[in-house]
């Protein structure tokens, strides 16, 4: 072995024994024209390239890991005007079919038809994508042409290459942007996600009048909504209270009551200051019952906002999960760019 390698072996050696310290704050989110990035606190990322403003009918997803081996993912999302039968979607890079990609099989996911890239292919399509100006998509039914859509390029370059940055790769030979030759094991090794000890929650069907020290509704628009209520650990109840009423978001200020009175609750990320730490909007309670979850929507038709997702770990409230997507182009809570993220497991 040469002196250089030796000299990366041991580097990589060393990368891989040191345990990386949990990631303990949300990411960043950043826009770049009509491109949108966010990465989590450990370092995954999505980039969003949009279509072009006022259109807002389009997407392209591009997803990363961490690991300095993983290659990225790329789907294509469009909402038609009418559900096809038969989806399927074809790309062209200014005007042109992008060389061996095939035709996409598309699927319905909710109003949007969504398509992604085979696996293999996202290296060479992002290759492509950087010598282009326009990116148009075809949407197919039974094999034919039933709507065209339009994914703006316009700061995909420095999208990616801020993607990138925040994973260590610039300089390597894993990086979509400025590569190198710095190998996949010059990656630096993320951090690892916090873990937290979840205990199972429980709604409570009809919860009856509020217990002392929980506030009443004092919003006008509140007077007839009923509060919501979660059992939790301890004889604890977490109630959601009225804070006010809208179109498309319920918001509630939440008490935690139990045999020694009851406090408003604590909903902070890490790193946050939120205008009311007590309030959560649309908030549910997850299928498993270890999260309690909320939605927070920019506007009605759900294309912007924030989503979280809460878990109780037997004495405080602690984020699970962090979503953000500040522009309101298009684009449903299901792709917004994940910002921090926990891992919870079943309390014993």
């Amino acid at each position: 072995m040469t002196r250089g390698g030796l000299l990366a072996a041991l580097a990589v050696g060393a990368a891989t024994a040191a345990a990386p310290a949990a990631g303990q704050e949300a990411g960043p989110l950043q826009s770049f024209k009509d491109w949108v990035v966010g990465c989590d606190n450990v370092r995954s990322c999505v980039a969003l390239g949009l279509s072009p403003q006022g259109e807002d009918n389009a997407y392209l997803k591009i997803s990363r890991g961490t690991v300095g081996a993983d290659e990225p993912t790329v789907s294509f999302s469009v909402l038609p005007d009418a559900a096809p039968a038969a989806p399927s979607l074809s790309l062209a890079l200014d005007g042109a079919p992008v060389a061996g990609v095939p035709l996409l099989q598309g699927a319905a996911n909710g109003s949007y038809v969504t398509a992604a890239l085979p696996a293999g292919k996202a290296r060479a399509f992002v290759t492509a994508l950087k010598q282009a100006k326009t990116l148009t998509l075809t949407l197919n039914d039974a094999g034919k042409a039933s709507g065209s859509f339009n994914v703006s390029l316009a700061g995909s370059a420095a999208g990616l290459l801020f993607m990138d940055d925040r994973q260590g790769r610039v300089g390597g030979v894993t990086a979509l942007i400025k590569s190198g030759a710095a190998p996949a094991g010059a990656v630096p090794a993320a951090p690892r996600a916090p873990e937290i000890k979840g205990v199972a929650m429980a709604l409570v069907d009809q919860p009856g009048r509020l217990p002392a020290g929980v506030a009443k509704a004092t919003e006008d628009d509140c007077q007839d909504a009923d509060p919501v209520a979660v059992r939790l650990s301890g004889g604890r109840t977490l109630w959601g209270v009225c804070s006010y009423q809208a179109a498309y978001n319920f918001g509630f200020r939440m008490w935690i009551a139990g045999p020694k009175g009851a406090a408003l609750g604590a909903f902070v990320a890490p790193g946050e200051t939120p205008d009311d730490p007590a309030e959560l909007t649309n908030p549910y309670l997850s299928d498993d019952r270890l999260t309690l979850n909320a939605l927070a929507k920019g506007r009605g038709l759900g294309d912007c906002g924030e989503a979280t997702a809460w878990a109780w770990d037997g004495s405080t409230f602690r984020l699970a999960r962090l979503a953000r997507f500040e522009d309101c182009r298009g684009v449903p809570p299901d792709d917004w760019p994940a910002l921090y993220r926990a891992d919870v497991v079943a309390a014993d």
